[in-house]
């Protein structure tokens, strides 16, 4: 564990001194890979909601406020304090989050792209439905369920599309991606 850890500080310094093509190269070398802890919180987030938050004809607002609630607390401390986040900087769950970006594996990533820039509710049908895995920058917002009111499961999260290498015209819109498609990753200096 030494040597490797050795070896990845000589190339990355390696990288910050070269100056040229190599500066998104070092910046993602310096993501550290998160999905663990974002698993958890999924986990625990949507056993509570579907076992002790499900919400009924009665009290469903009140559950939902509820849970909203829990479900940052439950962020906070899941997320947040492993990775020694300040908590209080971000608008969690509503805005997209710089520091936390999305990686789709294999050849192609399947997508919702939503048809109008920065919404996040409406139509989820944008021509463009696959992409490859590094087209897009995603920035994580939340996790997302079709249906608020019967057992959710976290399948989706929804994000941001910050760039594109190839597919311009979508930057701005908000987007749904499976979360089994995608590993999220730790960008420290993104914040800064």
């Amino acid at each position: 564990m030494f040597f490797a850890a050795k070896r990845y500080a000589a190339t990355k310094n390696k990288l910050l001194h070269c100056g040229r093509c190599c500066t998104a190269l070092a910046a993602y070398i310096t993501m550290n890979k998160v999905t663990e802890y974002f698993e958890k919180f999924r986990e625990a987030s949507r056993h509570l909601r579907n076992v002790y938050y499900a919400p009924t004809d009665s009290d469903a607002w009140e559950k939902q406020k509820d849970f909203d609630e829990l479900s940052l607390l439950l962020f906070k401390h899941l997320v947040c304090a492993p990775l020694d986040i300040k908590y209080d900087e971000f608008d969690w769950f509503c805005v997209p989050v710089p520091l936390f970006k999305l990686r789709g594996g294999g050849t192609r990533l399947p997508i919702m792209i939503n048809r109008i820039p920065e919404s996040d509710h409406g139509y989820w049908d944008h021509a463009i439905d696959m992409v490859a895995p590094d087209d897009l920058e995603l920035s994580f917002i939340c996790y997302f369920d079709w249906d608020q009111e019967g057992t959710i499961d976290h399948r989706y999260i929804m994000c941001r599309i910050i760039d594109a290498k190839e597919s311009k015209g979508v930057i701005g819109h908000t987007a749904l991606v499976e979360s089994h498609y995608v590993d999220i990753y730790y960008e420290p200096t993104a914040n800064k």
